[in-house]
């Protein structure tokens, strides 16, 4: 009786515990460079400069400067914090391997920190 008491306690707490996880943004789709921040403020990349990052559901990049391909590989974000809509966190490229600071917010991502003077580049989505 007392094992059936237990495993009845144990169901209906589990089952009442509800957690609420955020949904996961979406970053699919082909994102533009408009902007580079660091310095002494933002420059507008010219049309001939602007690269592109092509995201896929399954974790997959591939980097487009000048319509020829730069680099492919894998992505992995991290969200730590919301502010003003953006979710901030940091994004990992398998190639070449390094990690970054990264906002999204609807149909914009920045890549980079302008702290200490980085840059920060700003991608906007491709609709199509």
């Amino acid at each position: 009786m007392k094992k059936t008491l237990l495993f009845v306690a144990l169901v209906t707490i589990i089952t009442s515990c509800k957690k609420d996880y955020p949904a996961l943004p979406t970053l699919n789709g082909t994102w533009e460079l408009t902007s580079v921040t660091g310095g002494f403020g933002p420059t507008v990349v010219p049309a001939e400069k602007k690269d592109k990052y092509v995201i896929t559901i399954n974790s997959k990049y591939t980097k487009i400067d000048a319509n020829n391909i730069e680099t492919k590989g894998n992505y992995i974000v991290k969200f730590d914090e919301e502010n003003n809509g953006f979710k901030f966190g940091t994004i990992t490229f398998s190639n070449p391997a390094y990690t970054d600071a990264f906002a999204f917010k609807a149909d914009t991502i920045i890549i980079g920190s302008s702290a200490s003077d980085g840059p920060s580049y700003k991608y906007v989505r491709i609709k199509k």
